[in-house]
This record gives structure tokens, C-alpha cells and sequence, in this order.
């Protein structure tokens, strides 16, 4: 376990600390990482000893706080059940302190667990990657089975190499005049294209519109022009 500073600042205001009702599982290492930073910012040096012989209680613990919602309070009161049956132990550290060993290994769950939440988050906004040939295939980079070709759709191939380049969304009117078109074709291809590529790639909604802005490529996808 890598040795913890004395001192830790944090930036948030516990109070404000609001969390939607769920659970995120820690595994007994983090557990016991956050129990041990707890001691050692509140000057007890013999953590490693202490973990060790309740180790029984840490794994309570975990068990615990693995069936608890992600609010900073239910931490707080899941550590404070901890801290309690370790009074014995700390016996020769104040009650000021005994409530500043569980305030902090409630801050550490709950930076754990925005940590969580953060790389499930990521994960889900993780673009798709789609590749376009020169040829005009428009398939799955993972899986070129999943094609959906373009060769004889060349206007509606053009929109797709139009969106490619913008970085947001293009006016319907400038765009139309971009790929050579009418406003109406492109609201008809943004369709066409849509239906095709869930049928013949399995993606949902490859070009988004929004009323006033024009339309653009989804975000969760990303398209490589071969």
C-alpha cells in the first residue's frame, strides 16, 4: 500500500454533496486503502497493525458498504459503525479525532465511487467506429460483415463525407447546398441513411437533427474515410 500524506485538502463542500440512489461494489484492497489514509491522516502510524487484526471488521465493512447508496451520509454512517467497534483499539485518540477518522474514510468511499462512476460513464460515451471506403461501404470497423454500401447513393454518400468534416451541426439549407441538393432531400436521406445503417450495421441513429440547428453526425459514433 503506498504511504498516505498527513494532510489532505479537499475542494468540495460536504454539505453539497448530493449522489442519485445507487450502489457501486469496492473491492476489500480499496477498502482497506481508505481505512488506512484515514489512520494515518488522523497521526496513527500503525494502520498496517490494526487492519490486519480487524480484519473481520473491514470485511463487514465492505459488505456493508457495497449495499449502500452512494450519498456521502450513508458512508458516513456505514464508517461510523466501523469506528465504533475500533474504539477500543484507537482508545488513546480523542473523540474529536475517532469523528475525523470516519468523516475521512467516508470522503474516500465517496471519491472511490465518483471515480466508479466516472469510468462507467466513459465507457458508455465510448465512441463506435465506423469506417467509409473509397469504394462507398459504410461498415462496422470491428466487423466489416456489417456493411451498409453506398456506391449507388452517391448524394446521400456525400452527406455523410459533409458531416464527417463539421464539428457540430450545419444548417439544413447550408448543407443542402454543400452536397448539391434540396432541403427536402436531405430530411429524406437523413432517414434513408438512418434506417439503413441500424438494418444493414446495427447503429442507431447515425445522423441527428435538431430544429433550428440543422443536423449532424451522432457523437457516438465516428466515421474514418478510407
Amino acid at each position: 500500500m503506498k504511504k498516505a500524506s498527513k494532510t489532505t485538502k479537499y475542494k468540495f463542500n460536504i454539505k453539497k454533496i448530493v449522489s442519485k440512489s445507487m450502489t457501486y461494489r469496492f473491492s476489500l484492497g480499496i477498502v482497506k486503502d481508505v481505512v488506512k489514509n484515514a489512520l494515518e491522516n488522523s497521526g496513527i502510524k500503525n494502520s498496517d497493525d490494526i487492519i490486519k487484526r480487524h480484519e473481520d471488521e473491514i470485511v463487514e465493512l465492505k459488505d456493508r458498504l457495497n449495499k449502500t447508496d452512494t450519498k456521502f451520509e450513508s458512508y458516513k454512517k456505514e464508517t461510523n459503525k466501523t469506528i465504533a467497534e475500533l474504539k477500543d483499539e484507537l482508545g488513546k485518540v480523542s473523540k474529536q479525532n475517532l469523528t475525523q477518522i470516519g468523516r475521512e474514510m467516508a470522503i474516500g468511499f465517496y471519491e472511490q465511487s465518483q471515480k466508479i462512476r466516472s469510468k462507467q460513464k466513459e465507457k458508455k460515451t465510448k465512441e463506435t467506429l465506423l469506417c467509409l471506403s473509397s469504394d462507398g461501404d459504410l461498415y462496422l470497423a470491428s466487423n466489416q460483415q456489417k456493411c451498409y454500401p453506398m456506391s449507388k447513393e452517391k448524394m446521400r454518400e456525400k452527406l455523410i463525407k459533409v458531416l464527417c468534416s463539421a464539428k457540430g451541426y450545419i444548417k439544413t439549407a447550408e448543407l443542402a447546398e454543400m452536397v448539391g441538393t434540396t432541403n427536402q432531400a436531405i430530411r429524406n436521406s437523413k432517414l434513408e441513411i438512418n434506417n439503413k445503417s441500424k438494418n444493414r450495421i446495427g447503429i442507431d441513429k447515425l445522423i441527428i437533427g435538431r430544429d433550428g440547428n440543422g443536423y449532424r453526425l451522432n457523437p457516438e459514433y465516428k466515421i474514418k474515410i478510407l
